[in-house]
This record gives C-alpha cells, structure tokens and sequence, in this order.
C-alpha cells in the first residue's frame, strides 16, 4: 500500500472488489481530497467495506457500491483504479475474473489514466495487464506479492 503515494492525482479513486475495504480506507486517509468509490460483487464484502471506511472515520467520503466489476461506471470517466484481484472461486485457483477486472479497468480509465494492481507474484499477470489495460511498470515486489502499475492506452 505504500507505493499509493506515487500514484496519479485524482478526483475520485476507485478501488475495484474492495473486499474488506483496507484499500479504501487507505486511500481516503492518504488523499482527503480524493473521492473514494469503492465495489465488489459480494455484499459480504460490501458490507465489510462500509464498517471498515467507518472504523477509519472516513465513511462520509466514499461510495460503496455492490456491482459486477465496474459496470455501474461509464467508459472513460476515471483517472485511477485500484485492484487486489481475487484468484480464487471457491477452493480452486482461477484468475479468469482478474482478466475480467483489467478489461473492465480499461474500459472505465481514461487516456493516461493509471491501474495499480497488487497480485500474487507466482501468478504472473503482468503480460495480461500489458494487453488489456496498457503498458505496465512494476512499482514494488518482495517473494509473495508484486504491485504494478499500468497506464490506459
């Protein structure tokens, strides 16, 4: 999360499957002038979000939306998004719905616009993210996670 810092400057955020909302509540006390959107697909996680940006004392300043990836977004209308992809449907391990979080990343990014993603590092996403978002750059890694950042074409 310390690498946020160096993200781009934003009217809002979005931080896409919030899931306990860490990174919304990161965010918001980051960048106080930053809107915070946040979504996932589980209204556990949703509901997680919401207590979470409380606990932070930063609720007023976001909207938690349930909602498939971004579909409640327009094309082309945010500067930044942020991603933890899930990798997992049930038990197993499967990284199709990351591959559906970048492309729906890229729909909503405008031009420029940045995509800071946080993955497991064996899971190799950074080709994917290349084709579907823009060029990427890694911006952090240690054994276990990588954090990247990919800028919309």
């Amino acid at each position: 999360l310390p690498f946020l810092v160096q993200a781009r400057g934003a009217a809002e955020a979005v931080d896409l499957g919030c899931g306990n909302g860490a990174i919304a509540a990161y965010l918001a006390l980051l960048r106080p002038d930053t809107g915070i959107l946040a979504s996932d697909q589980s209204e556990a996680a949703v509901a997680s979000t919401r207590l979470t940006l409380a606990a932070n004392g930063v609720a007023g300043r976001a909207v938690v939306q349930r909602a498939d990836a971004l579909s409640w977004l327009p094309d082309h209308s945010r500067d930044l998004v942020v991603l933890n992809p899930p990798f997992h449907i049930g038990a197993s391990v499967h990284t199709g719905i990351a591959h559906k979080l970048f492309a729906d990343a890229a729909r909503v990014l405008r031009s420029g616009g940045e995509l800071w993603t946080v993955w497991n590092s064996h899971l190799a996403y950074r080709p994917a993210l290349n084709r579907l978002v823009g060029p990427t750059r890694q911006a952090g890694r240690n054994p276990r996670f990588t954090v990247t950042v990919s800028t919309r074409r």
